[in-house]
């Protein structure tokens, strides 16, 4: 009887396998050189943020996008509700917060961002940058002034 058991077992298994390597074989393979970004504005930022998405979507979550920042650019202090995982392309990017040293992140570095984490984001050269996340991208500035979607 245990016998039986095992070869059933080992049986529905192998069905299950097959059937998951079948439904991931449907998915075509992404490929995204960034030569062929479609850029956009990142309304949510403050003017000369240009985002392209490259998996997902981030209205919704399970995204990744390519971030870009020109020299000189600061994001004011902010924090998003959800937490992710950015990987610098090119340049670098300093993160600052309240009362801890400053976090210099250069290119081929990745940082995390824990969700409602207050933090200012600086890049002193143009930087590109990619992000991933689960849940849906949001932003919330501490100070409301600072919100570039008010008016």
């Amino acid at each position: 009887m245990k016998k039986a058991y095992n070869i059933g077992l080992i049986i529905m298994l192998f069905i299950l396998t097959n059937h998951v390597f079948a439904q991931m074989e449907k998915k075509p393979m992404v490929i995204k050189n960034i030569t062929q970004l479609e850029w956009h504005p990142k309304k949510t930022l403050p003017p000369g943020a240009m985002s392209a998405t490259a998996v997902g979507d981030p209205t919704t979550g399970h995204y990744d996008f390519y971030g870009k920042f020109p020299a000189n650019y600061t994001v004011p202090m902010h924090w998003h509700s959800f937490d992710c995982t950015v990987i610098i392309i090119k340049g670098s990017m300093t993160i600052k917060r309240k009362g801890l040293p400053d976090n210099i992140i250069s290119a081929g570095g990745l940082f995390t961002l824990t969700g409602k984490m207050e933090y200012i984001a600086y890049t002193p050269v143009e930087c590109i940058f990619l992000v991933h996340g689960e849940s849906p991208f949001d932003i919330t500035y501490v100070n409301p002034a600072d919100d570039p979607r008010k008016p």
